[in-house]
């Protein structure tokens, strides 16, 4: 009995440590700086989400209304980060696949959407790889130091 007891004691005492917590204090949550906006790629994120929410629910109004955001974000000044042409490359085929997602919800062609909305993850995979190469290539070599 006494052991029995005891397991429910240690039962209660850890879940009052898991919910509650540790009892030590916990710094309050940050206020959100309002005036801060998002960035482009934060928005392209955004965007591309509503997109696959509309494919995933077959709402067209919803792809539509994320290609054009997509859209918008290629025209937005901070967009154009680099002007290698491999860079200009893909902002060009984001563009086009933005812009087939467009039609595709124009035409409810949910398969064509599919496709764009596909190739255009590719193609924003693609770019952040390239955009990472770039800044690999481009940081000083690591200086070493030799052995006393």
């Amino acid at each position: 009995m006494k052991s029995s007891v005891r397991s429910a004691v240690w039962v209660g005492v850890a879940a009052a440590v898991m919910i509650g917590g540790t009892g030590r204090a916990v710094d309050p949550p940050k206020p959100k700086d309002e005036s801060k906006k998002p960035t482009v790629m934060q928005r392209k994120l955004a965007h591309a989400q509503r997109v696959l929410e509309g494919l995933a629910t077959n709402d067209f109004k919803k792809i539509d209304v994320g290609a054009d955001g997509l859209i918008e974000c290629v025209k937005d000044s901070t967009w154009k980060i680099n002007e290698t042409d491999k860079y200009l490359l893909y902002s060009n085929e984001f563009l086009r696949r933005s812009e087939g997602l467009k039609k595709a919800a124009k035409d409810k062609n949910t398969d064509a959407a599919a496709l764009a909305y596909v190739d255009l993850t590719l193609t924003c995979v693609r770019c952040h790889q390239h955009l990472r190469e770039e800044r690999i290539s481009a940081a000083p070599a690591p200086t070493t130091f030799a052995n006393k």
